[in-house]
């Protein structure tokens, strides 16, 4: 067996302690500590900018889409149940002040029969829309549109004009079907509307 002479590796100590060394290339380690510095900083900033986004920005009001919604003003209305009528009967959509009657009608009152009419029943006796509609057609009247009455409920038969200028004309249609109500709707669907109410003699 050979000998060497006695070094510092000999020098054992009575309790060691596990010990390793590790050689590397000068400059490695800085390099490799730096770099992995600069990845979780990175990590950290993309964190918190992400919590405030998420957090804070919505209680700012600087929020998505749900914000917009929430802060925009309501503009539409519902408009009150049974004011409009069938698409087959257009009738006259309530207003803020009542239908404003025209009076007793004459015959005498300019008429202009051209104008569209609806007639329509609002009464449960049926075919009644069909005769009070032939006699306004033998009267002249152009009826284009027969049915039922699907508006707010009448209490009496009623002519309904849509603007100032037919009042006259509704006058006549009324005075020719025996009508003594006429009113003014300003959201007619039709120029002239006769509705046959309870009671309607004819």
């Amino acid at each position: 067996m050979r000998t060497y002479p006695r070094d510092e590796f000999d020098a054992v100590p009575e309790s060691p302690r596990r010990q390793g060394v590790h050689r590397t290339r000068e400059g490695e380690e800085p390099q490799r500590r730096s770099g992995l510095g600069w990845i979780l900083a990175a990590g950290i900033l993309a964190l918190v900018i992400g919590a405030v986004a998420f957090f804070l920005l919505p209680r700012l009001g600087i929020g998505g889409p749900e914000s917009a919604v929430a802060s925009a003003p309501s503009t539409s209305q519902a408009a009150p149940e049974g004011s409009q009528p069938a698409a087959s009967a257009p009738a006259p959509a309530p207003t803020s002040a009542a239908p404003t009657p025209t009076g007793t009608p004459t015959p005498t009152e300019s008429a202009n029969k051209a104008l569209e009419v609806g007639v329509y029943n609002a009464t449960g006796t049926a075919g009644l829309g069909n005769r009070v509609a032939t006699t306004a057609r033998t009267a002249g009247w152009t009826v284009t549109d027969v049915g039922n009455w699907a508006g707010a409920p009448v209490n009496s038969s009623v002519v309904y004009y849509r603007s100032a200028a037919d009042a006259g004309s509704a006058k006549a249609l009324a005075a020719d079907l025996g009508i003594q109500t006429v009113l003014e709707a300003p959201a007619l669907g039709l120029p002239l509307a006769a509705v046959v109410g309870p009671g309607y003699a004819g």
